[in-house]
């Protein structure tokens, strides 16, 4: 007996030899899938650096993978730490690109709806998910340009597995080879908030749902000793424990795969399951605490980890040390595009700024992308790049937004009260790299535009264009003392034929000529007018127009940089005169559609800046002005008043008026603007403003006075929430003139 223990001791003593001097025993990483919980895994690397533990192989789901993945291809624990800290979850959690990165010409439009449907011709569709994962694969893509070369999965610093599930045939699909930016997307596709991922055959979404800790891959790679971290799984959850929407959906997700987890799990030789009790799924901006509670966890088994190392002989080790600057260039000699249905090539080339045997960069290709996908031609465009006998292959995989899609909207503002934007957007339907678009506001107070752009030559950025505006307005008049005298209502119609260039992605040219007819007809008041027979008076204005444009501000309502200049040329060759009603009402309104002058020029111009001061306080400043070279009819003057989400044509907002208070000719306007963001969505606004304004208009509505000069000082305050629906604003404002006070309220997007 004693021989034989001695025997037993010798054969232990001599493999625990054999394992330290030459085959120590391998070590696997598996990383479970989790959404935000998975960045305790960040925490997790942090205590196993710190203890010289190197993983030999590496396997994840979902936001395993993606820690995993960017761990594999040499990223340390801190610089893990240091990108999810600093990214903006807002935008990489959603498919919005900064405004500043949309084309001029769909700036209007984009961000604008509550809900989007695709039209096909069984009717109206659905998106696959809330989000396509645009932002996700660029970050990925930008990260892991430095593995470039690496022809599979097993020749990354760390080799390393993910695992999607395949809602064609219903089996696991494991990656070890191919684009790490694809993998590592389709790993984390949570079914209805992440579109599927097609590959060939495949429709790819996230692995939690049959595998989320995929410890018997790590096993097949060649691990000996399996070290798990599991934040996603939890044997028979308590109702208390899927209180919330994201909870529910991931339990959802992942409940096929449970019996998978609980065999893995116990075949996990060592196994860390931080506490995260306190969050869900989503809880992205939750981010450093997630981190921290991951490296909590892990701390507290360092003596058990020790012990099992040791044990086994297991040397500690230094991290390993990537060159993540190699391939800071790289020359493009050859192109390969998926995809392409109805785009032309070099459409998309040309807004990439790609072509064959140029010289890139990620940040290069990264201001491409969202230069194309500023265009809004494309819902999707993923890249890869692999190394050939001389330069490399650059693969694009496209995919095109639909030819017909519908947007619809609720709005409330103060003044024209509730309606439904509703929106057609049609593409190479009339032409290639056409757009139309039709837009309404089905309200009380309706209004719509169609517009219809054809673009011209291989690149596509001049095009022909042709619009029509219609608007049925109110046009209060309002007495000395500010209280309102009455209201006529304005039927405006314009109709416009051009060219215009867009260059780049701010800036825009437009060559146009222009008819509008403008009349009004009775609301309230005026009695004496209308009752004398009066059906509607105005005048129709021919015009010719150049427009310039530039815009780089990065969001619509709540910009925290950028700036923003349109200056504008209109010289008018015709005007005339509308009536329909009695003679003798024709001559009480006849001042009103006089008409002085026939030729006459007007110029035009707004500049906007805004400029961060801190994280949470930006600085804005707004300048506009007009001027006409002689007296207009009275529709050819422009409106002041009111705030943004209340304006149409001819109008110019300005704190401290009510909506089209004052009527002016010739204007200078300035405004200070400063925003604190006092949460996360709540903001307030300090607004002063100066007009100084002029008009030559006969007083001819009395007891209505219309100063020939006048300076005003404008004041208020506004909070705004911003929703997803839309951005919530209430606001007070005055001017020093009457000190009265006007109150504004805006709910939704506006027109």
């Amino acid at each position: 007996m004693l021989r034989t223990l001695l025997l037993l001791s010798v054969f232990v003593a001599f493999l625990a030899s054999a394992y330290g001097q030459n085959n120590q025993p391998k070590i696997g990483l598996v990383l479970s899938g989790g959404g935000a919980k998975g960045l305790a895994h960040i925490g997790v690397l942090k205590i196993l650096e710190e203890e010289g533990i190197v993983p030999d192989y590496i396997t994840g789901t979902s936001m395993g993978s993606i820690i995993g993945g960017l761990y594999a291809i040499g990223y340390s624990s801190s610089e893990l730490d240091s990108i999810v800290r600093n990214v903006k979850w807002d935008n990489l959690l959603t498919d919005k690109i900064p405004l500043n990165s949309v084309s001029p010409h769909e700036k209007r439009d984009y961000n604008r709806y509550q809900v989007e449907f695709t039209i096909t011709k069984d009717g109206l569709d659905i998106p696959s998910g809330l989000v396509r994962g645009q932002q996700i694969s660029e970050l990925i893509a930008s990260l892991s340009w430095h593995v470039a070369d690496a022809k599979t999965f097993d020749d990354l610093p760390i080799p390393f597995r993910c695992v999607a599930a395949d809602l064609i045939s219903g089996n696991q699909f494991v990656f070890d080879k191919g684009n790490l930016t694809t993998a590592l997307r389709a790993s984390m596709s949570i079914p209805t908030v992440f579109s599927p991922v097609s590959i060939d055959s495949m429709l790819l979404v996230d692995g939690g749902v049959l595998n989320n800790y995929p410890v018997q891959i790590c096993r097949d790679m060649g691990a000996d000793i399996i070290i798990g971290v599991n934040v996603g799984f939890k044997d028979k959850p308590k109702r208390e424990d899927l209180k919330n929407f994201a909870d529910i959906l991931m339990a959802s997700a992942t409940i096929g795969g449970n019996n998978t987890n609980r065999e893995a799990i116990k075949k996990t030789d060592f196994l860390i399951s931080p506490d995260l009790a306190s969050y869900n799924t989503g809880s992205f901006f939750n981010a450093p605490e997630i981190i921290d509670l991951g490296e909590a966890a892990a701390r507290q088994e360092t003596n058990s980890l020790r012990a099992l190392m040791d044990s086994l002989n297991i040397r500690k080790r230094a991290p390993l040390e990537v060159d993540k600057t190699k391939n800071p260039e790289i020359v493009v000699s050859q192109i390969q595009i998926d995809g392409l249905k109805n785009i032309n090539k070099q459409f998309l080339l040309g807004n990439l700024g790609i072509q064959p045997g140029d010289t890139i960069t990620p940040k290069t290709i990264n201001k491409g992308m969202k230069r194309a996908m500023g265009t809004r031609y494309f819902q999707n465009i993923s890249y890869n790049v692999a190394a050939l006998n001389s330069g490399y292959l650059l693969n694009l995989d496209v995919e095109e937004s639909p030819q017909a899609k519908t947007k619809f909207s609720l709005h409330y503002d103060n003044e024209y009260k509730a309606g439904l934007l509703a929106n057609l957007t049609l593409r190479n339907i009339f032409g290639n790299a056409s757009r139309t678009s039709f837009s309404s506001d089905i309200s009380a107070t309706p209004q719509f535009n169609i517009r219809q752009l054809n673009f011209l030559g291989d690149r596509k950025v001049t095009a022909a264009k042709l619009g029509m505006d219609y608007e049925n307005n109110n046009l209060p008049v309002y007495l000395d003392d500010g209280s309102k005298y009455g209201t006529f209502q304005q039927n405006y119609t314009l109709l416009r034929g051009g060219f215009m260039t867009a260059l780049g992605t701010n800036w825009q040219m437009d060559v146009y000529v222009q008819y509008v007819k403008n009349t009004i007809k009775n609301k309230s008041g005026f009695s004496d007018i209308f009752y004398a027979g009066v059906n509607h008076f105005g005048n129709s204005f021919i015009s010719s127009h150049f427009d310039f444009n530039y815009n780089s501000i990065d969001s619509r309502y709540f910009p925290d940089r950028g700036s923003e200049i349109n200056l504008s040329y209109r010289f008018n060759i015709n005007t005339r005169q509308l009536y329909s009603g009695s003679q003798e009402g024709k001559e009480m309104v006849s001042e009103l559609t006089r008409i002085p002058y026939q030729h006459y020029f007007t110029i035009s111009g707004d500049y906007m800046k805004h400029v961060p001061v801190t994280d949470y306080f930006t600085a804005g400043l707004r300048l506009s002005g007009q001027f006409t070279s002689r007296t207009t009819p009275f529709l050819g003057l422009t409106f002041i008043g009111g705030l943004p989400f209340n304006n149409r044509s001819n109008e110019i907002h300005f704190i401290g008026y009510s909506f089209r208070e004052k009527l002016v000719e010739d204007y200078a306007l300035g405004e200070i603007n400063l925003r604190y963001r006092i949460l996360k969505q709540v903001h307030i606004n300090a607004m002063g403003s100066l007009l100084l304004s002029s008009i030559n208009l006969p007083e001819v509505i009395e007891p209505i006075g219309l100063d020939k000069e006048e300076r005003v000082y404008g004041y208020g305050l506004m909070l705004a929430y911003d929703s997803f629906l839309g951005p919530l604003q209430l606001g007070l404002g005055s001017n020093a003139t009457d000190n009265r006070m006007r109150w504004y309220f805006n709910f939704g997007f506006n027109f």
